[in-house]
Order: C-alpha cells, then structure tokens, then sequence
C-alpha cells in the first residue's frame, strides 16, 4: 500500500505539472479581467510613491474579503514583478485545486486516484473571465469541507484531530478572506455534512467551533461591508445597484433551458472552434471507464448508507447553486449561477465508483494520459493567443511615461480566445507606463483599491461601450487613446482629431496622443 501511495503521488504531481503548463508558456494570459488584477495589485504596491500619478487618485482600502489574492500577490510583486507574481499565484491556486480535492475524496472515503480528474478542469469559463478570487476560493472551499468530515469522524486528542481541527478553521477563514460569495456554498455544504456524518456531540462541537473565525468575519463582512461605498441607481445601471444587496430589483435569473444547454460550454470554452473542447469528452469518456471498471470489480465501502449518499448530495448542492442561484446581483456581483458550473463538475468527482485491485491501473492510466493532453494542448493554444498580442506590445512600447491612457477597445474580440480579452487592455498599458487608464475595477468596492473622493478619471459610464464618450466631458482629460477596432478616427475624434497624432499602429491597435508643440 506505501507503493501505491508514492506511484500516485508521482501521478498526480506529473497530471498537476502539465496543468500547470499554460500559465507560463507567454506573457499574455487570456483571461478578461486579468490586465484589471495586474494594474490594481501595481497600483496597491504603489500608492506610497508620490512621483506617481496613483497617489492622486487612489487609495488602498482594505476590507474583510479580496485580501488573500491581492496582498499575497502584491508581497510576491515586490520580489519578481507584479505579472510573474500572479503566474505564481495562479500556480499555487490552481495546483491546490486537485490537492483540496484530494482531502475531500479521502474524507469521504473515496479513491485518491480519482483526483486525477482534476486537472482537466482548472481552465473553466472562471478562468477565461479572470474571475481569479473566486477561482483562489475553491482549494479553500473543498479543503474546508474534507477537514471538516475528518473532523466530525477523527479520535479526540489524536494528530490527525487537531490537524483536522486546524485546517478547517484556517481554510473557512482564508475563503471568506479572498472571496466573501464563496462562503455560501459552505453554508449550505457544511450543515449537510453535519447531518450525514457519524459522530457524537464532542467533535461536533469541537468542529463546528473550528468555523467560527470565519463564519464571525462574514457576519462582519456581511454587517459593515457589503454595502460600503455602493452607488445607487436606477435598475441596470452600470454599476450601480438599485438598493440595499437584497434588492430584488437587483437580481437578474436566466432560464432554466439556457443553464441546462451552457453546462459544457462553461466548462470548456476558451477557444474558437472547440479546440479546448477534446479534453471534456476525454473527461467523459474516463468517467465512463471508471464506471464500467468497477461494475466488473467493485471496490468495497466499510461506510453505513447514509455516508454514502454524502458525494452524490454534495453534487446536488452544486448542480442547485448552478441552475437557481441568480446569474447577477446588479451592483454587487455578476456571472454568479456560471461560477458553480466548474464548483458541480469537480463535485462530480467523488460520485464516481472506482475498481478494486489491478483494474486501478486502466483508470489511473487513462486520467493521466488525458490530463497530459489537456494540459499540452491548452499550452499551445495559450502560446498561439501569446503570439496574438504581440501587436499590442508594439503599439504600447510608444507610450510615454505617466501617460493618461483613454480606453477606446471597440473590438475586444480574439482570433485565438473566445472571450472578450482585449475589454481591458487599456488597463495592462496603463501598468507597463505607471500610468491611468480611463477605466479600472477601482470602481467596484469589493476591491482593496479604490478612487479617492473627486478623482475618479473622466470616462463613459460603461467600459463595454467606450464610444460613448464625450470630448468635452471625458476625452480632454487624457493624453493618450488605445483604440482597437474598425471605427475611424474621424468619427470617434470629430473635429478634435486635428489635436492628435498616430503614434503607432499595428494590426488593429491604434494609439492617438496629443500632438507637442
């Protein structure tokens, strides 16, 4: 049995390695808010230099959630620079997600090989938006559900308690600390287990006392933070909510035939013509192995009924998070019910059955071949959006130091990327110059950055449709335009135009600044 151990660790660190892959195989990830993340963290871990623009018109504010990813990251900036320091955090983040897994599929007496299955899914439509504090949050949701099982069924006084004990404290705590949203899910998750675990009245206490450092800073969260420094608005107003969070003018739902027809797509959707696509129907098709595998020669379960309904009632949890939770919050929170699509999928996981004896070999097989695919295979189209960009390093070289950058990214679409990659960039060339793009997610109070009072730049009300702009009431501000896009200058600029200059070109970037005199 040590053998097998040490063979799957070897296993699961070469599917992890390969999934690791595409973080780094360029410069460029793409991911929409990921220019946002970079230029906010840069931002925070510069506000103290008062040669730069950001003492004007930024000011850190710390609250009680988004800590985790932005301080950790901002520490690691200081050391090798704020884009490798987020690779490295998205190493981190995104290695643990099998690793967490792993905790949670030996709590609930499952195999360990089937975390292997986890690799093809850390690249999720999560990852595609930069939605990385939320995507930070579930190493520390799993981890916090397994320690909690191991908690509920561990010996009093024993190693194995107080390890249990600790990790599901520090895990709720670190959750709610990078994601407040991502608390809900344990709400629900950890009752249930709870109530499906054999255990008695003194490790339930003691383990349910493990959650109240982080349960306490979400109800501090949920008491003086969620509403601070929101705007109010009227209904579908960028940005703005309409009331207080449980405004249900506020709650946007899709139905439920347009959640069940997204499902894959959320899970596998990065690139054009389905080229991400593979690895999800290999994701499939190893399931099916796993199930036909241990109909031949089950796996036997020492676990009364009730425990073994635990996966099965977990998945459930996820796929209701998926189909009914409200797809926005306007104000506070968007793309909420897409989020749990990966959070049901890794939930899947531990409902396979798995073999006894030699027939472990085929699967294990099997699941590392097919995380060694996805993972090369999301490599080389990463390198190929990499390849993409380097267009718009050539327009950004000609940026002028402390330039004020005016977002005009009309066409924010990818050749290789499915997403709206280029919504951002703005922000990316604002970063490489010390400068300030006309939009940022300073906007938003969640993060741990924000406009000081009076200093927000001029800009229109809504990033996806810069056009909207006005001379007089924006556009004289900045001395620096990034534009992408088929739109002439003429008709973005008017008469203005006269007061410009192309400074640089290079397949569909354009960058205008003022002429010098």
């Amino acid at each position: 049995m040590p053998a097998r151990r040490y063979i799957f660790a070897i296993f699961l660190a070469l599917c992890t390695a390969a999934s690791l892959l595409p973080l780094w195989v360029g410069a460029h990830l793409p991911a929409v808010d990921a220019p946002q993340h970079l230029f906010l963290i840069h931002v925070l871990g510069s506000l103290d230099d008062p040669s730069l623009p950001y003492h004007d018109h930024f000011v850190a504010r710390p609250g009680l959630t988004y800590l985790t990813f932005y301080y950790t990251v901002r520490a690691l900036a200081a050391l090798v620079g704020v884009e490798i320091a987020l690779k490295l955090w998205l190493t981190l983040v995104l290695g643990a997600i099998p690793l967490s897994l792993l905790v949670l599929l030996r709590a609930l007496g499952r195999s360990r090989w089937l975390a292997l299955l986890a690799c093809p899914l850390l690249y999720t439509d999560n990852f595609y938006w930069g939605l990385f504090s939320f995507q930070s949050s579930l190493p520390f949701t799993f981890f916090t559900l397994g320690f909690f099982v191991l908690a509920l069924e561990s010996d009093l006084g024993t190693r194995k308690a107080r390890l249990a004990l600790g990790g599901c404290a520090l895990s709720l705590l670190l959750l709610q600390l990078t994601h407040a949203a991502g608390m809900i899910f344990p709400a629900a998750a950890l009752p249930l287990l709870l109530l499906t675990t054999r255990s008695d009245w003194p490790r339930r206490k003691r383990a349910l006392l493990a959650l109240v450092p982080g349960v306490a800073v979400f109800f501090a969260w949920l008491l003086s933070g969620v509403n601070r420094g929101r705007q109010f608005g009227k209904p579908g107003e960028p940005w703005k909510a309409s009331g207080p969070l449980f405004d249900l003018d506020n709650f946007v739902f899709h139905p439920l035939r347009q959640k069940v027809g997204k499902l894959p797509e959320l899970l596998s959707n990065g690139f054009w013509d389905w080229a991400d696509r593979p690895a999800l129907y290999g994701l499939v098709a190893v399931a099916l192995l796993a199930v036909v595998l241990a109909a031949v020669r089950p796996q036997a379960s020492t676990r009364g009924p009730v425990a073994r309904l635990r996966p099965a009632l977990l998945l459930l949890l996820g796929l209701g998070f998926y189909f009914f939770l409200p797809a926005d919050i306007t104000g506070y929170m968007y793309q909420i019910h897409p989020r749990y699509a990966q959070v049901a999928a890794l939930l899947a996981i531990p409902v396979l059955p798995f073999p006894s004896g030699p027939l472990y070999k085929v699967f294990a097989s099997a699941a590392t071949a097919l995380a060694l695919y996805s993972g090369v295979n999301l490599a080389v189209l990463f390198h190929r959006f990499d390849l993409e960009t380097h267009s718009f390093e050539q327009v950004a070289r000609e940026i002028a130091p402390r330039a004020r950058i005016m977002h005009l990214v009309l066409d924010r679409n990818s050749r290789q990327a499915t997403h709206a990659v280029y919504l951002h960039y703005a922000a990316l060339a604002a970063l490489r110059v010390d400068g300030v793009p006309s939009f940022s997610l300073a906007t938003d109070p969640s993060f741990p950055v924000g406009y000081k009072e009076g200093a927000k730049p001029p800009a229109s009300p809504w990033e996806w449709q810069p056009q909207r702009f006005t001379w007089n009431d924006h556009g004289s501000w900045y001395d620096h335009y990034l534009v992408r896009g088929e739109v002439s200058a003429e008709r973005l600029f008017g008469p203005h135009l006269k007061e410009l200059e192309l400074a640089a070109s290079a397949e569909g970037w354009r960058l205008f600044r003022r002429k010098r005199h």
